[in-house]
């Protein structure tokens, strides 16, 4: 999988919002500073907001209200279709606007390099046996539809929508969360079976700004469980 894209807000106002519980406004640290590089601005937490946040952190998600205000939206790309399907056990407060099967399946002759590469030689026969009944089903969609004949283009659309392996990457997956729903993705799936999780969690997750809030501090001060 490869991220793009990415763009973390709303961090400055989230840290300034969990100190309203006090009236602590006063003693907020944060900062924007110029970036001349970027041609705008970037966010420096301070040691005092850094202390309170890892605070109401590790006090568990009734405290740490904040984080569901720091926004993330990225493009992953080369997303498995399997693992599109877990991803959708954290569809809290997220949105994901997905390159579609349903428009795309049938623009060109499918090829290996569409799917996660096989791991095993008989995972790769049965691979190339599956593109080629995808191809072949592809080629009676077309040629149903120039003769204009509906309901068997439709039934072409629908053997390939089938025959499909959850090994088809997506395109592209434009994704938004909050740094809380990346603290469950981390806790629960940082060490899955599934290597693709350990890409996300490690290529995405662990190089977002201050990824600490999510991968050190709810887990106490030895960092990650």
């Amino acid at each position: 999988m490869e991220f793009k894209n990415i763009e973390v807000s709303h961090l400055q106002h989230a840290l300034r919002g969990m100190r309203n519980a006090m009236s602590g406004w006063d003693k907020s640290d944060t900062k924007e500073v110029p970036n001349d590089l970027l041609n705008g601005t970037y966010i420096v937490v301070g040691h005092a907001d850094r202390d309170l946040a890892r605070r109401l952190i590790k006090a568990g998600a009734p405290h740490r209200k904040f984080m569901r205000q720091i926004s993330v939206i990225v493009d992953i790309c080369k997303m498995p279709a399997y693992f599109m399907h877990e991803f959708a056990t954290y569809k809290v407060g997220t949105t994901a606007d997905s390159s579609s099967t349903m428009h795309k399946i049938t623009s060109r002759p499918l090829a290996l390099d569409d799917f996660e590469a096989p791991e095993s030689e008989l995972e790769k026969l049965q691979l190339e046996q599956v593109v080629r009944s995808l191809n072949i089903a592809r080629d009676y969609y077309l040629r149903d539809k120039a003769a204009g004949d509906k309901e068997a283009t439709e039934r072409h659309f629908r053997s390939m929508k089938r025959m499909l392996p959850h090994s088809y990457l997506y395109e592209r997956i434009t994704w938004t969360c909050s740094y809380e729903n990346l603290v469950e993705i981390w806790r629960w799936r940082r060490n899955h079976r599934l290597p693709a999780w350990h890409e996300f969690c490690e290529k995405f997750i662990a190089k977002l700004p201050y990824s600490e809030f999510i991968t050190q501090y709810p887990y106490g001060e030895e960092g990650n469980r």
